[in-house]
């Protein structure tokens, strides 16, 4: 087994979460840091602008033909399968991801959350603006539309345009933000003196006497490695920051369990229909569908969810309504991390979630939302507004084809199993496993960062917010 001892902070995956943390340290001259990640390095294109569209929508809602998707779990009451797992390579799920741009509701965060992350996030951080605001700056600074575009009517509802960390590409396609871009070569040099070491599995993190010592990895070549290091960051996905962190909490000497509660993903469901009378649209709707732009009404404290929608023009003139909802699962004992513990690492690992009788308003409120839509629209065009029906179990089987068969004039309607949002998070939360510095509270040089972190995760994707901790983590470190 061989050793070396290199850096003073190991970063643990190069998704969103890791690449934003080490890029920020990298930025602050913060000590030696490498990021660990491991799955290859297969270039920096976002799949909107390696593929065509056709083959990067099979890449997501067909995970099994992508060489570089991973499930290194099981799954108990047939939850987070289908479409949940990991895209092992060096990007992570930033390179797949739609570009929704969205910080987590203020009637999220007013609970649970430290106030000084709430604050730092939201008003001001590190003596200029907020971390969300440091975000937008980035994103636009890199190509992306500067928020604030005009919003939609249909009928007697409101939208507004969806701010997207999105920018077309001069070859073709489009790309969403990823911090990889950081490490371009017209980028900052001290960020692209960082290394990214692509093929280096972690299987545990060492402990002794209650403080890191670095990472056991398994090398490309099938070697195991001890690498050194006086702090590691958990940033590999909420699944494996919690296998993880049961290890190494395990190792540590502490009183600890073999699970972690508090899991969730993004409870969501939708519909579509085409609409054959386009004629009938108003102007703004017809000029939406050509431009093909996402719109969204913000949720509340009472539905706890995001309602976007999208209306596309198809070549023989109909035009094409999407509409689906995003909300928030809170957190419990109902969804968890297990581990079975052994002589060797990686310890086997177990998923469970379910939804609970608060959820389940959660979905109703959303069918709510989409109803309404589709009694405006069905007003606009002069025809019955059936309503629309919905499963009584929470999870389409058949999602993929409803999500990709031809519209039709009847509304086809779906929900996604839960997992199968990719937006997991919520086992190493701060004020309960880390402090408010992203910090192990029975670990010493443990950090964790990503949504896994989050007490409350809201209805909007985690990915605004992942950058933003990913940033304020970095500096914490750096200082």
């Amino acid at each position: 087994m061989g050793t070396s001892v290199d850096v003073e902070t190991l970063v643990i995956g190069a998704g969103m979460a890791g690449l934003a943390t080490a890029a920020e340290i990298g930025r602050r001259d913060g000590g030696s840091v490498a990021v660990l990640e491991a799955g290859p390095d297969r270039g920096r294109a976002h799949i909107q602008n390696q593929y065509s569209p056709a083959e990067a929508l099979r890449l997501w809602l067909r995970p099994d033909t992508d060489p570089d998707f991973r499930r290194p779990y099981e799954s108990a009451g047939g939850v987070y399968r289908d479409l949940a797992g990991l895209r092992r390579r060096v990007g992570g799920r930033s390179l797949y991801w739609g570009g929704v741009l969205l910080p987590v509701e203020r009637w999220a965060l007013s609970e649970e959350w430290p106030d000084a992350v709430v604050k730092e996030l939201t008003e001001t951080w590190d003596g200029g603006p907020s971390l969300y605001e440091r975000v937008v700056d980035d994103v636009v600074a890199w190509g992306a539309e500067a928020p604030g575009a005009a919003g939609l009517t249909v009928g007697e509802l409101e939208f507004g345009r969806t701010p997207h960390a999105t920018r077309t590409e001069p070859g073709g396609g489009w790309s969403a933000f990823s911090p990889l871009a950081w490490w371009d070569d017209d980028g900052d040099p001290r960020v692209r003196r960082v290394p990214i070491l692509a093929g280096h599995d972690v299987l545990a993190v060492r402990v002794e006497r209650g403080r890191v010592t670095g990472v056991l990895v398994r090398a490309e070549d099938g070697e195991l490695r001890d690498l050194r290091a006086k702090r590691v960051v958990l940033a590999a996905g909420t699944v494996v920051n919690s296998r993880l962190a049961i290890q190494a909490l395990a190792g540590s000497g502490a009183d600890a369990p073999r699970e972690l509660p508090g899991l969730v993903d993004k409870i969501s469901q939708g519909f579509n229909v085409a609409v054959a009378d386009a004629e009938r649209l108003p102007d703004a709707v017809r000029a939406a569908a050509r431009e093909g732009h996402i719109y969204h009404r913000t949720g509340t404290a009472g539905t706890r969810s995001n309602q976007f929608v999208r209306f596309t023009e198809g070549a023989d003139g109909t035009v094409g309504l999407d509409s689906w909802t995003m909300g928030e699962q809170r957190r419990g004992p109902h969804g968890r991390v297990r581990c079975e513990g052994g002589d060797e690492w990686p310890w086997p690992t177990t998923v469970h979630a379910r939804l609970e009788a608060a959820d389940e308003e959660v979905r109703a409120a959303q069918q709510h939302l989409l109803g309404e839509l589709w009694a405006e629209t069905a007003q606009l065009l002069g025809v019955p507004a059936d309503s629309l029906e919905f499963s009584a179990e929470h999870g389409s089987p058949d999602l993929a084809d409803r999500l990709t068969a031809a519209r039709t004039p009847t509304p086809r309607t779906y929900s996604f199993p839960l997992g199968s949002e990719q937006h997991e998070g919520g086992t190493l939360a701060f004020g309960e496993v880390l402090d408010q510095d992203h910090q192990f509270t029975a670990i010493a040089g443990l950090y964790a960062c990503g949504p896994s972190v989050m007490p409350r995760t809201g209805a909007a994707n985690p990915s605004m917010t992942t950058l933003a901790l990913g940033k304020r983590l970095g500096a914490i470190l750096a200082g």
